[in-house]
């Protein structure tokens, strides 16, 4: 597997997943399989099914890599946050082997409007169990980009501002079910908050070294998301001494990898 993780336990404030890379070249190929849409295949190996992936044009491949090329600050930030999505999205499957859990496939572009991430935990009588709404930050201010970006967002979906959208993503996801199932999802799942598990991707500093000095990035977490139960607000963390050279060299080998697709 790419990754391992390394669980914390911030009670009564947030629940803490961190991500460290176990694999580099698993992980670009992985990527890169995700950037030619084969979201598909990826997930079948991270439940280690054996499947073929299937052919990709030229065109598919041309377009993957010039993706990944940059010139500008905001093209960076924009690729950067669009592989962190790519990443984050591995994450939680692995993070959940042997549920029912099914995903929204990942961005087809970088910086592509909607939820970042939205996953269903059913459960055997295909109910929900947990509807998991995510943000992805891939930045070097990762406190002022939670309280002000990230936050403001997840009170929002709280608020049921957003519920209009869930529903249209939430059934798109779970088509593959029958009518009474679906509809009984709509009128008694969707809109429980108690089902509603946030979960904020983010990229602490170096000085963030200690469990105590993540949970102080964190704070404020509960004030938007309200309750007892700290496993509704989880995050996701992923360190690095400087993040936009870590993505520049993880590009490189995914564009390596997109070369090997070529038909």
């Amino acid at each position: 597997m790419p990754f391992t993780h390394t669980c914390t336990d911030h009670s009564p404030l947030f629940h803490e997943t961190q991500l460290v890379i176990n694999d580099l070249q698993k992980l670009a190929e992985q990527v890169g399989l995700l950037l030619l849409g084969k979201h598909r295949h990826v997930a079948a190996i991270l439940e280690a099914k054996n499947r073929s992936v299937t052919s990709s044009t030229a065109k598919m491949i041309d377009r993957a890599q010039k993706q990944l090329t940059v010139v500008t600050v905001e093209e960076r930030w924009k690729r950067d946050g669009w592989l962190f999505q790519m990443m984050t999205w591995i994450s939680i499957r692995m993070e959940n082997p042997g549920i029912n859990l099914i995903s929204q496939a990942p961005h087809t572009n970088p910086a592509q409007h909607g939820i970042d991430g939205l996953a269903i935990i059913l459960t055997s009588t295909n109910r929900i169990k947990a509807l998991i709404i995510a943000e992805d930050k891939y930045t070097t201010k990762p406190r002022s980009t939670l309280k002000y970006k990230v936050w403001p967002e997840f009170e929002l979906f709280e608020k049921g501002e957003f519920d209009s959208q869930l529903v249209t993503q939430t059934t798109m996801l779970l088509s593959h079910l029958g009518d009474d199932d679906i509809d009984a999802i709509i009128e008694n799942d969707i809109y429980k908050k108690s089902n509603r598990v946030y979960r904020a991707g983010i990229t602490p500093l170096p000085s963030h070294s200690t469990a105590e000095k993540r949970k102080n990035l964190f704070r404020g977490f509960d004030g938007c998301v309200s309750g007892p139960d700290q496993l509704r607000r989880q995050a996701l963390t992923f360190s690095q001494a400087n993040i936009r050279q870590w993505m520049d060299d993880f590009s490189s080998k995914i564009h390596d990898f997109l070369e090997t697709q070529r038909p």
